[in-house]
């Protein structure tokens, strides 16, 4: 049993000096540390934030149109509107009523 232990211990060796070995020919990159806390290196979390920023200034934009159209939009039924007002109060002083049954009431 103690040559087989031995057996597979200097198997196991010759594989980590075989590993090893060809370790040697790769170059491993050393991480760039920062210089101050004011300088930062670029990374998924600043990509991510960034992409949240666009998405909120999208959805801002999205949101803006049709809040600007509603404000510049025309409201009256029709180009005959201010015709009818001005034919049945000519001088502004009576106050116009509708009938709140047709408006569901």
């Amino acid at each position: 049993v103690s040559s087989l232990a031995w057996s597979v211990e200097a198997l196991v060796l010759a594989m980590a000096l075989m590993l090893s070995r060809r370790a040697l020919g790769k170059v491993i990159e050393l991480p760039q540390f920062t210089k101050s806390r004011f300088a930062r290196r670029w990374n998924m979390v600043d990509e991510d934030r960034l992409k949240w920023y666009n998405w909120n200034l999208a959805c801002i934009g999205l949101t803006a149109v049709p809040l600007l159209w509603m404000y510049t939009v025309n409201y009256k039924t029709s180009e005959e509107t201010q015709i009818l007002i001005r034919t049945l109060n000519p001088t502004g002083t009576e106050k116009i009523r509708y009938d709140l049954k047709l408006y569901g009431s």
